[in-house]
């Protein structure tokens, strides 16, 4: 009797084994996963759109529309089946979570979840009573691209993939960096991050959705501390009058519109002199809105813009191979052109 149970139980730990495995996540964690993963629902908007740089079919919702305000989204970039997904909702900005109810009945076999400190409590919470593998992954850390392209790479059996992204990574990150080790402190150039319909909401200087400047040695002038996972804190326009700022980025184009109309605005010399530019938003933010892989070709795009004589790739170039690698899309002048209206 006895061995015929430990058979039974051999029998269902080979089973076991064969339908599933152990993995590390980013976090640390020890996570059982299937081997063979189909359907993944991303927690957040950065790890939704990871996943579809890998294969967008995997994905069982969105976390909001593909196509909104900070995000243009097209089925030229992603595809039938991702600008055809439910939006299911998600644990980022201002939103309570996704609905349990929906996520269950996608049958999603996997979460993968942002580890941001924001949000690993609520994340945590709302899924205690579900039981789906949560991954984990660092999907706001840029000097970590390289490690979470691998890591997802080797979690959806796409090794391949993985390291094709993350040595684009690796080399955007150490060309950068090469550029930035050359620019003297005196050198470095101030910014306001312009967000709003009004331009009067910013993003602090130790924010995680301002990386991106960080990283390009770029000072921030709305030095404060991050206060939600949101961002977007309000300051006032005599701050702004105050420091001055070399440059002026933009996220909203209503105001990028009425910058230069503006009498109060116009007093600012980076207005003065249009060093004025709009984040591309196609098919994801460069920047921000939400954070996401789009800022490896963000570090670019700002160190062309705000380093001119230290930078010296060609930037369109740059802009062409990245939506090959990423995207499978060839970039021809005018597509190029209308992506980076108003961001030269």
């Amino acid at each position: 009797m006895k061995t015929k149970i430990l058979f039974i139980l051999l029998i269902l730990l080979i089973s076991s084994s064969l339908f599933s495995r152990t993995i590390t996540d980013m976090s640390n964690n020890q996570i059982e996963v299937p081997n063979n993963i189909e359907r993944i629902f991303g927690s957040a908007p950065p790890t939704t759109f990871l996943v579809a740089l890998y294969n967008p079919e995997l994905l069982v919702g969105l976390n909001f529309p593909a196509y909104n305000q900070n995000n243009l989204g097209s089925e030229a970039y992603l595809g039938k089946h991702f600008m055809s997904l439910p939006v299911l909702g998600g644990w980022h900005g201002n939103q309570k979570g996704a609905s349990i109810e929906k996520l269950l009945s996608v049958h999603a076999q996997i979460i993968l979840s942002w580890q941001n400190d924001f949000l690993l409590k609520k994340v945590q919470t709302a899924l205690k009573k579900v039981e789906i593998p949560i991954v984990m992954v660092e999907a706001d850390n840029l000097e970590k691209s390289p490690e979470m392209f691998r890591f997802v790479g080797e979690l959806l059996n796409k090794p391949t993939r993985g390291e094709a992204l993350a040595l684009y990574a690796q080399k955007a990150l150490q060309d950068i960096q090469t550029m930035t080790a050359k620019i003297p402190e005196d050198k470095r150039v101030s910014f306001y991050y312009a967000q709003g319909q009004n331009g009067l909401q910013s993003d602090c200087s130790n924010s995680f959705h301002t990386t991106q400047f960080r990283f390009i040695k770029a000072k921030n002038i709305y030095e404060c501390t991050q206060k939600s996972i949101m961002g977007m804190e309000s300051i006032n326009f005599e701050t702004i009058l105050k420091a001055n700022p070399d440059y002026i980025i933009v996220q909203s184009p209503q105001f990028y519109k009425e910058i230069f109309s503006s009498v109060k605005w116009k007093m600012l010399d980076a207005v003065k002199l249009k060093k004025v530019y709009l984040v591309p938003r196609t098919p994801f933010n460069w920047i921000d809105r939400p954070p996401s892989f789009m800022r490896l070709l963000g570090i670019h795009w700002l160190s062309s813009i705000m380093y001119p004589e230290y930078y010296t790739q060609n930037i369109n170039d740059e802009i062409k191979a990245f939506y090959k690698l990423f995207f499978n899309f060839d970039l021809d002048d005018d597509t190029l052109s209308k992506i980076t209206k108003a961001a030269f």
